[in-house]
């Protein structure tokens, strides 16, 4: 992050202009001195991350000195070292204020906007700061990360893709490219760019993992384990990448291998639905009836709502000739909305 530093910490004959051709010697103050002290106090402070202290000294220097730009900025900065967004964000705003052209500021308003969840708001100062020719690739890339969210594929493409011509070692920036192509089902230039992210940076386990993805999509299932693998291996908290690799090895019908990374993933995460749900499937595929009915049971009780689990634990019934306890969860996929559950009520009858 940028900081404001001073031409250099005043020195004693700086400071002190002593009146000549007079036999009495006047002390002359330099203008707005003690501004320029506090300032430099809350330079030193900051880079010595003693933050409350920084506070202090910058507030100072802007009591004396209430158009003092460099002390809005460097408090800004300190503000946001501390995770305070807003009060951050009054400081950059009030550098914008008193200097239109700051670039810098702009694109700091922008990252405390979007931090704040104000995300129309910093579209708006990440543009002002690419406008007034920043060549800091962080706007464009933050800018490309909202326009993302907001399913403006094209426009996300040409922010990333602007943030790597400033940055050619911006590995997040290709994942994130390479994201926005497989949303737009260009799942070559996909690949491409989350090898190019892990290239550049091995430790990025969600690019290895998104790579799966795509793989998976291309059907290049091996590969897709492998890269899941690569993920699990850089974050073995991963649980996302243990139920991909679930998945990848359930369509290759290892589904002995498919249930060890789902119950992994649960193991990370007990509560996460879609590796319950694939856990559930797995066991019906090895017919472990049983075993099925009691994950679909749990999946239930987390989300009542969730029809397809009543479709598919009335299929495990079924299969430990429990046709009443079948029906009636079919039945329940009915209520909730679940045309194909009607297939099934017809044996019901």
């Amino acid at each position: 992050m940028k900081k404001y530093v001073s031409a250099g910490m005043l020195l004693l004959w700086n400071i002190l202009i002593y009146a000549q051709n007079t036999k009495d010697s006047t002390l002359v103050i330099l203008e707005n001195q003690e501004a320029e002290l506090a300032y430099n106090k809350g330079i030193e402070s900051f880079s010595n991350k003693q933050y409350q202290e920084a506070l202090q000294s910058f507030t100072e220097a802007i009591r004396y000195r209430p158009d003092f730009v460099k002390a809005y900025f460097n408090r800004g900065n300190v503000y946001f070292e501390m995770l305070q967004y807003q009060d951050a964000l009054n400081d950059f705003t009030r550098v914008t204020e008193i200097d239109t052209n700051d670039i810098q500021a702009w694109y700091l308003k922008g990252r405390c906007h979007q931090l704040l969840s104000q995300n129309d708001r910093a579209l708006e100062a990440f543009t002002k700061a690419i406008n007034k020719g920043t060549k800091d690739a962080k706007a464009y890339y933050f800018r490309g990360q909202i326009h993302f969210m907001n399913e403006q594929y094209e426009e996300a493409l040409e922010d990333f893709t602007s943030a790597i011509s400033y940055d050619s070692k911006y590995a997040v920036a290709y994942n994130d490219r390479g994201s926005t192509y497989r949303k737009m089902e260009k799942y070559d230039e996909s690949i491409a760019d989350y090898r190019k992210a892990t290239a550049l940076d091995p430790s990025l386990d969600y690019a290895y993992n998104n790579l799966g993805s795509v793989l998976r999509k291309k059907e290049k299932l091996d590969d897709a384990i492998e890269a899941y693998s690569q993920a699990i291996k850089t974050n073995p908290k991963n649980y996302l990448a243990y139920n991909n690799r679930g998945s990848a090895k359930f369509e290759k019908k290892d589904y002995k291998g498919a249930i060890d990374d789902f119950n992994k993933a649960l193991q990370i995460k007990p509560d996460y639905m879609p590796a319950l749900n694939n856990l559930a499937a797995a066991k019906i595929k090895e017919k472990d009836y049983k075993g099925a009915v009691e994950e679909y049971t749990k999946l239930i009780k987390q989300q009542p709502d969730y029809g397809f689990a009543y479709v598919n634990r009335g299929i495990a019934y079924e299969e430990l000739r429990m046709q009443k306890e079948a029906c009636a969860d079919w039945n329940k996929a009915k209520e909730l909305g679940l045309k194909l559950a009607e297939s099934f009520l017809s044996e019901c009858k």
